[in-house]
């Protein structure tokens, strides 16, 4: 295996959180329509003044590790067909001795049942453990469609965000394996099915079973998992399609912040904005998602030749190319949810329509420029109002803007993962 040497990988989760910059999330077209909901109270919302405070300590997170160091060498699966099955790998450099990571390949399942081939990170402590580690699996915010977005591949950034090596470093030193899904699309054949839930959500899985193939590194501990922006998206989708997907994984608690929702009001939102390149990110993903989907219909065919540059660049090169045109030149439709076949796929991938499984914690800043905050709080009085739903709990972080609140809401999140992993019962907010 060669390794790599660059200290910035986790930059490229610059994830962490869409939150480097323009990190967001995204519909379709159409107009404004407030979600219908059956829930006749209002579950409560706590509103959390700013922090920006060093994670907290906990206890019971993780298993004892030892002075000892190791030396992981990663072989490809004997059976690629086996959903998690590593078939390439390639070692990276965190920036520290301390840690394990690699580059990985492995065997995922589009939404049409097929086989396809995903990339991603696993990084872990290089300290032996007595026992099964926690996994913290991470969905990353919105990079773009093509193949050169995907995070794992982002090491030559030369000013890193090392903030975020902080906030994860500690992580793994408390013996957390973390893993992060590229995502279908992104590092594999085909384009990126952006906002497609039940893509990200096997994506997010798969590479947990991926670290649970390599033995030493005792990935089969509970496991929680968070995402921002789109990767909140994800998240959502993995709280509610959890034992349709992977039920033998351990899954405790998801976390999901910005998480995009309300699809009409979305598109709204996003008409004619700084983000606008993302609705037509979100119709190209979903007609080359969906069979029955005719991309033609809904953009106008002055632009449709444009489409070929989502695969050329990322989300800068997408605004570039795509907010300038007005909107209403750039579609051939008035309402895409007037089309029911458009309206049917946009509605099931929204993150409001199915309970979740397990715990979920929404948190998200009031200041939010790309999914507006009101988003969340219909979001949870929708899935209050579904029977059958685990816990839930929305907090609010006031003054924060869409990227900004992961900082403010970051020691929180750790906190209440640490209480996923330990065991302890998550509050619900929801009406009794």
């Amino acid at each position: 295996m060669k390794k790599i040497t660059y200290p910035s990988i986790f930059l490229a989760f610059a994830l962490v959180a869409g939150a480097c910059g323009n990190t967001e999330v995204s519909v379709a077209p159409t107009t404004t329509a407030a979600p219908t909901t059956t829930t006749t109270a209002a579950p409560t919302t706590t509103t959390v003044a700013p922090t920006t405070t060093a994670a907290p300590t906990t206890t019971t997170v993780a298993p004892t590790t030892t002075a000892a160091t190791r030396s992981v060498q990663i072989q490809d699966s004997d059976d690629e067909a086996v959903l998690g099955a590593i078939l390439a790998s390639e070692e990276i450099n965190f920036g520290s001795d301390d840690t394990l990571g690699w580059n990985i390949t492995y065997r995922s399942q589009s939404v049409t049942g097929e086989p396809i081939e995903v990339t991603g990170t696993i990084l872990a402590s290089a300290e032996a453990a007595d026992g099964p580690r926690p996994v913290l699996s991470i969905a990353h915010g919105t990079t773009g469609m093509a193949d050169q977005c995907a995070p794992s591949l982002s090491f030559d950034n030369p000013d890193p965000d090392w903030s975020y090596f902080e906030r994860l470093n500690p992580l793994l030193a408390k013996g957390w394996i973390l893993v992060a899904t590229d995502y279908e699309g992104m590092g594999g054949p085909g384009l990126h099915p952006y906002i497609v839930g039940e893509s990200e959500a096997r994506g997010v899985f798969d590479i947990v079973r991926a670290a649970q193939t390599i033995p030493e590194l005792n990935a089969t501990g509970p496991l929680v998992v968070w995402g921002h922006s789109q990767g909140g998206h994800a998240a959502m989708h993995v709280a509610e399609r959890w034992q349709e997907i992977a039920p033998e994984l351990d899954l405790v608690g998801v976390a999901a912040g910005a998480p995009p929702s309300q699809m009409p009001l979305l598109s709204d939102f996003l008409i004619g904005s700084d983000f606008q390149g993302y609705l037509v990110m979100v119709a190209a993903a979903f007609g080359a998602a969906y069979a029955e989907l005719d991309l033609s219909e809904v953009i106008s065919p002055d632009y449709f030749g444009l489409l070929e540059e989502l695969e050329l660049g990322c989300t800068g090169h997408i605004f570039e190319t795509f907010n300038s045109i007005a909107y209403e030149d750039l579609v051939s439709v008035d309402d895409i949810f007037a089309i029911p076949e458009w309206n049917a796929r946009l509605t099931e991938n929204d993150t409001n329509q199915l309970p979740n499984q397990t715990p979920v914690l929404i948190l998200h800043g009031d200041a939010d420029e790309q999914i507006p905050v009101i988003s969340s709080e219909w979001l949870l009085d929708q899935l209050c109002a579904l029977d059958g739903h685990q816990a839930l709990e929305r907090r609010v972080y006031p003054g924060f803007g869409h990227s900004a609140a992961v900082g403010a809401y970051w020691s929180e999140l750790i906190e209440w993962l640490d209480q996923r992993i330990a065991g302890q019962p998550a509050t619900d907010q929801c009406p009794a």
